[in-house]
């Protein structure tokens, strides 16, 4: 017995041509399937909806990132206007304040008044774009709420009162000091 094509040819049932037709569309589908495409449009389909998943993640992460980089800019520009409405261009003076900043220690020459500020923390001491600015103390709050890595110096007070494991407590510290 031979292949069922051949009993449907001898029965009558098929012509010669068709038979023809149905090899080659077989023969067509089993390199289609060897090359990998599908036929199946489920499968396409899935395909096309991936690729629109994975292109709104991208836009999403790139709008993410603007988003940041906008909130960034916006605060710069906040701690910008601060800094320069409320800077104390009346500081200048002869006696220099040693600070830190950035693990060095830095000088402002100021007078001595805001010198007495500044160790008291009436006053505080901010950096933007490499540029050092004097502010009072509710400027610095503020600048302080955007970002701390503005604020390089900064005595915050302390009215707790003396400690009581201080041995030195008892002693008062002279006037003529200069550290």
């Amino acid at each position: 017995m031979g292949s069922l094509q051949e009993q449907l040819l001898k029965a009558g049932l098929t012509t010669e041509h068709k038979a023809k037709v149905a090899k080659s569309e077989k023969r067509k589908a089993q390199k289609k399937k060897k090359k990998g495409a599908t036929s199946d449009p489920s499968d396409l389909q899935k395909h096309i909806e991936q690729t629109k998943l994975e292109q709104q993640k991208k836009a999403e992460e790139l709008n993410k990132a603007k988003q940041a980089e906008l909130k960034e800019r916006e605060q710069v520009a906040r701690v910008k206007q601060i800094l320069e409405h409320h800077n104390q261009d009346e500081i200048r003076g002869d006696v220099t304040f040693n600070f830190t900043y950035e693990n060095k220690v830095k000088e402002l020459d100021v007078n001595e008044q805001t010198k007495k500020a500044l160790s008291k923390g009436r006053l505080a001491i901010c950096v933007l774009e490499g540029q050092f600015y004097v502010l009072q103390d509710e400027p610095a709050r503020k600048i302080a709420e955007v970002d701390e890595k503005y604020i390089v110096f900064h005595v915050e007070d302390d009215n707790s009162g003396p400690d009581e494991d201080d041995p030195y407590a008892g002693y008062e510290v002279p006037d003529d000091l200069v550290w």
